[in-house]
């Protein structure tokens, strides 16, 4: 969880005294009550008097500031959205299950459905609009897709009162799982993935703590997609060649480093959310070549997650060219001894319901690319492995690796 908008920490006294009189006047006779306290508490951003109901292991587990950033049920956004999508998040209390001194609560989350939120807004707003007023607004007129789930909020009996199961410790546990996965499917990894993701779900099954049904559903619902990506593999290998590749040469940036640039196309019918690039290093010729170095590159690389309207967040749509340069990474005598050779090896498909933007012109005029286009003709620099001459005296930006 990323740090909340919270106040402020000379606040924190006054906060206190607030939160310590809600606490008195509403600590939960019921597991109801309590659980209904606590969203009230988060609701009014009054962050002590939701950290007092915990339990007290769970304050035992992390202090005012550590529960800050991970606070159960709060929008996992960044500090600038927390408030106004805490906001827009509404939570309906539902029935209690109690045997003996533990009980679970019903919770029914509406909130924006952020990642679809965000590359809707990107795929339709106009050159001169801003995402995050665009955001603001529709938070304003309540216009924002939303996502709907149940979600739980466990309790613990000490003396007369409720108090609020988190156990941090394993919540810790499984986010990490979950980047893991996340890790996996970046790195094209599937099956590694899936198994991650369900031995998290595993593992949220295992207890009854607070906010692990959610998590449960966001986590089969982010697991469904890789199954997804996984079952179109045959398809979207069969798609590779329609990415086509023009003006792909090796130069060299100012600080002497040798980079390989180009455009890509995407001349098929499908958005991508995903492109890799392999550099294979080739020594020798004829029945004597051999592979010595390989290194790859993401050139599209459309983020998995929300990310807060800090980026553009669109996929490469059909008939869309990009530029793309990429610095070397093989080590220095492999590429002065070998010939380095450019090609598409993944492909991963939009999996967003999101509209999908209109491609935008060409970064400037250039002849139309053919289908699966070698990355050099033989003899330029890039077959050869060595830098231009006249090479540009710098790299445009690399592409950034999705957001985790």
């Amino acid at each position: 969880m990323r740090k909340p908008g919270f106040p402020a920490p000379h606040l924190y006294l006054c906060l206190a005294a607030i939160g310590s009189v809600l606490v008195v006047g509403c600590m939960g006779k019921t597991p109801q009550h309590s659980a209904q306290s606590y969203l009230e508490d988060l609701k009014l951003y009054n962050y002590p008097g939701a950290y007092q109901l915990l339990s007290h292991q769970d304050q035992l587990d992390r202090t005012m500031d550590q529960f800050l950033t991970e606070i159960p049920l709060a929008p996992d956004v960044s500090r600038d959205w927390f408030k106004t999508v805490l906001h827009a998040t509404d939570y309906q209390i539902g029935d209690a299950k109690v045997e003996g001194d533990k009980a679970n609560v019903a919770v029914k989350v509406t909130r924006p459905d952020l990642a679809l939120w965000e590359r809707t807004i990107d795929a339709t707003m106009g050159p001169n609009d801003a995402s995050s007023s665009i955001a603001q607004k529709q938070i304003n007129d309540q216009t924002y897709p939303k996502l709907v789930y149940d979600d739980n909020i466990a309790l613990t009996k000490v003396g007369d009162d409720w108090r609020v199961f988190v156990d941090f410790p394993a919540k810790e546990s499984i986010a990490k799982m979950r980047k893991d996965a996340i890790d996996a499917f970046h790195k094209y990894d599937y099956d590694k993935a899936i198994s991650i993701y369900q031995n998290a779900i595993a593992e949220l099954d295992k207890e009854q703590a607070t906010g692990n049904a959610g998590l449960k559903f966001l986590y089969n619902r982010e697991m469904q997609t890789i199954q997804n990506v996984k079952n179109q593999l045959p398809e979207s290998q069969a798609y590779i060649p329609k990415i086509g590749l023009t003006d792909v040469d090796m130069k060299m940036a100012a600080s002497r480093v040798p980079g390989i640039f180009g455009k890509l196309t995407n001349t098929g019918d499908k958005a991508i959310d995903e492109i890799q690039f392999t550099v294979t290093y080739y020594e020798g010729k004829g029945a004597k070549k051999k592979s010595v170095y390989t290194e790859t590159h993401t050139p599209v690389a459309t983020p998995f997650e929300f990310t807060d309207f800090v980026r553009p967040v669109t996929p490469f749509v059909p008939g869309e060219t990009r530029t793309f340069g990429f610095r070397l990474s093989a080590p220095a005598d492999v590429q002065q001894k070998a010939t380095p050779d450019l090609n598409v090896t993944q492909v991963v498909f939009t999996q967003s319901p999101a509209p999908l933007p209109k491609p935008p012109a060409p970064p400037e005029a250039a002849p139309s690319p053919s289908p699966g286009a070698p990355p050099a003709a033989a003899g330029s620099p890039a077959a050869a492995g060595s830098p231009a001459a006249g090479a540009e005296p710098s790299m445009p930006p690399l592409p950034s690796p999705p957001k985790h």
